[in-house]
Formats: structure tokens, sequence, C-alpha cells
């Protein structure tokens, strides 16, 4: 009976420790998760006021002309993890090789819009980083022999996640998986994040936000030249 009372009085003693450690210790201990937003720009955005400047907003439209699918419905997965720089898509936070790539012609005047979509896997359930990233990038295919010009990503990425240079969209999938939808659009011609006419090689880039890298398959862009 006394060492029943003795084990009773240790387990209190243990719960009564754990409750009385400081939050700031317990939060101090725990891993502290990266913000795809930086504070500086949650701040800037939240103190912006009527006196600021009018924010720059892209557009482009006409009747649809032509239509481009390319798909991979394979189980992919990258090893890729964005915060170590494996070099491919704009900025070279992604992996190396496009998970998606095709061809298309660009005439002055024109606009390409692109829709991407792809099945994420949870980080947890199957070993791979919290979130997963993706890029949609244009690259300028001169008539002659490579090296071609730098990839570039096309409109409709938030364009320094985590604090870095190379845009993205991003996914985290909240329990087993979840799908990806993003949709892009590129002007051609001469003003703001418009491009020069011409061949370009359209690439989907991805990679994991940590260690572990992505898991995804049934990945589609889909291009509407107009």
């Amino acid at each position: 009976m006394a060492r029943k009372r003795h084990v009773l009085c240790l387990i209190t003693l243990i719960a009564l420790t754990v409750l009385l450690i400081p939050d700031d210790v317990v939060k101090a201990q725990e891993p502290q998760e990266r913000q795809t937003f930086s504070k500086a720009e949650v701040d800037r955005a939240r103190n912006a006021g009527p006196q600021a400047a009018a924010p720059a907003v892209f557009g482009c439209s006409g009747p649809i002309t032509r239509v481009f699918d390319v798909g991979n419905e394979n189980l992919n997965f990258t090893s890729a993890n964005y915060f170590t720089s494996p070099g491919g898509g704009e900025g070279g936070r992604f992996d190396k090789t496009p998970i998606l790539s095709t061809k298309v012609s660009l005439a002055p005047g024109t606009c390409l819009d692109a829709h991407l979509s792809a099945i994420v896997g949870n980080g947890r359930l199957y070993g791979v980083a919290p979130m997963a990233l993706f890029q949609v990038t244009l690259t300028f295919l001169p008539i002659a022999t490579p090296p071609f010009g730098p990839p570039r990503h096309m409109v409709g990425h938030f364009e320094h996640p985590f604090g870095t240079s190379s845009p993205a969209v991003a996914l985290e999938a909240e329990r087993d998986v979840d799908m990806l939808a993003a949709n892009f659009f590129q002007k051609v011609g001469s003003g703001p994040h418009e491009v020069r006419p011409g061949t370009y090689r359209v690439d989907v880039w991805w990679a994991g936000a940590g260690p572990g890298g992505a898991v995804g398959a049934a990945f589609v862009l889909k291009l509407y030249l107009r």
C-alpha cells in the first residue's frame, strides 16, 4: 500500500511539473516553421493605407485560338529541397528536372494562359516535406543552339516565398492527399512582366519545402493561346 501511495505521489509531482513549465519555454523547444509570407511583407500589406501607391495589376484578353495539354499520370517523387537551392527553375530552388515540359510559339500582342493541377501527398504520411511548391516558367528558345535564356515565371506566383527570389505557388496536403489547382498567364509585348515574341519552352518545376522533398501524381498543364 505504501508503495502504491509513493507511485501515485510521484505521478502527481511529474504532472504538476509539466503544468508549471512556462509556455515560452515550451515554445522555445518546439521547431519553428518557416513562414511563406515574411513578417516584413505582412506588416507592409497590413499598414498600407489609402496613400499607398496602387499595386501593379497585370492583365490580357482575347478569344482562345488554340489549346495545348501535357500530362504525367504517374506517381512521382522529388528529393529537391527548396531551401537548399537544387538548381531548377527561376531562382534555382526547384528540382533540376521539370515534371512537365512543352513548347509554344508566341506572336506579338498575344497572351498565354496556363492551368496547373496535381495530386500532392501529405508530408507526415508519406515521409516528405510538409509543403510542396511549384513554379511554371517560360524559357526563350533562340534559333541557335543552347545556352537558352533563363527561365521566367508567369504571372500568378507569389514573388518572394520565405523571403527568397524564387517565385512559387504551394500546397500543404491536410490528410492523405490534396489537389493543387493554380492559374497563370503571360502577355507578349514590351510592357512590365511581358515577354518578347518567339518560341518558348514551358516548364513545370517542383520541390518540397524542407527535407524529404515532395510526392505527387496526375500532373496536368493546360495552355490556352489567345
